[in-house]
This record gives C-alpha cells, sequence and structure tokens, in this order.
C-alpha cells in the first residue's frame, strides 16, 4: 500500500521502522493521550508487528508517514479495527512526531487515508475516537468533515466518537 499526498508518502511499516518509531512513542508528550502511555521497545515492536498483521488481514491499517522531503518517517496514520462498544468498527488513528505538530501532516495524512478506505476498502463508514480535552485531534477530526457521534469508554477513558460516511 502506498499513498501519496503533497508533502507524505504513506505505506506498509517494515520492522526495521521499529527503532524510529520507539524514539516517537517513548515521547510522553506524543503519548500523553494515549490509553497505553509511553511504549518501551518490545511494546513498540508488538504495534509495528500488529500493523503488519492488519495489512495481511483487512489489507490496511495504520500506515508509516514518511516526510518526502527527506525521507524521514514522522509518525503513523490509517485505518484501524477497533472494538468500540462491543462492535468491531473501523476507525483513524495517528500519532505523530511532536517535532511535526501545527504543521498539518496529521489532516493531510488521515484525509488520504480517509479516502482510500472509502474508494480502494469501501467502506460505508469511518470512526474517529478522542479524548474531548485532545483538542488537536478533535480539529484534526473537524477538519476532516467528521461529526460528533455520541460518548464512549474506550480503553477505560472517556471518549467522543465521531464519524465520516462515504458519499457517492
Amino acid at each position: 500500500m502506498l499513498l501519496e499526498t503533497q508533502r507524505l508518502i504513506l505505506r506498509e511499516f517494515k520492522q526495521e521502522d521499529t527503532q524510529k518509531l520507539v524514539s516517537i512513542l517513548a515521547n510522553s508528550k506524543v503519548m500523553k493521550f494515549s490509553p497505553t502511555g509511553i511504549l518501551s521497545r518490545s511494546q513498540t515492536q508488538e504495534k509495528v508487528e500488529s500493523f503488519i498483521t492488519s495489512y495481511k488481514k483487512y489489507g490496511f491499517g495504520k500506515w508509516a508517514v514518511i516526510l518526502k522531503e527527506n525521507s524521514e518517517l514522522i509518525g503513523y496514520c490509517g485505518i484501524a479495527v477497533e472494538t468500540i462498544d462491543y462492535q468491531d468498527e473501523r476507525e483513524i488513528g495517528y500519532r505523530f512526531d511532536s517535532k511535526f505538530w501545527g504543521k498539518g501532516f496529521g489532516t493531510e495524512a488521515a484525509s488520504a487515508a480517509l479516502e482510500c478506505g472509502f474508494k480502494k476498502f469501501q467502506l460505508p463508514y469511518i470512526l474517529g475516537i478522542v479524548e474531548p480535552s485532545n483538542v488537536a485531534s478533535v480539529r484534526v477530526l473537524e477538519k476532516l468533515h467528521m461529526k460528533y457521534e455520541r460518548k464512549t469508554v474506550f480503553h477505560n477513558v472517556k471518549m467522543d466518537v465521531y464519524q465520516k460516511s462515504f458519499v457517492t
């Protein structure tokens, strides 16, 4: 899988991406709104393996986000299957190195991932789940024209659920 935007490439993770992702997911600032908190090297390795498993099982997952200008891995973005309110749902997710916050990369990558989910994988809708206090992430979902749906508890954390439906 390869998605391209003006400034980014989204591609499948490879095992050799783990070390760069370790430094991103070990940053407490990056992981502030993660239900798991910061991740160790072995936990990050497990996460990369789960991404690769998702590609094999569903054809999609969280993809490595690469900055075109210098080929640097700056985070991940994609669609995962998550259990939300006792139902398997397709959910957009993203996490970026804090050095790259505030530059529109989250919206750019997530927009490409949503379009792929709708057009290539024919998903009827995609959810976004976010802590209400994660203002930057809420803004990304709103820029993607996702609509607030309801409240839920996800991994023992109160979250808001947003949804975008495929429009033909």
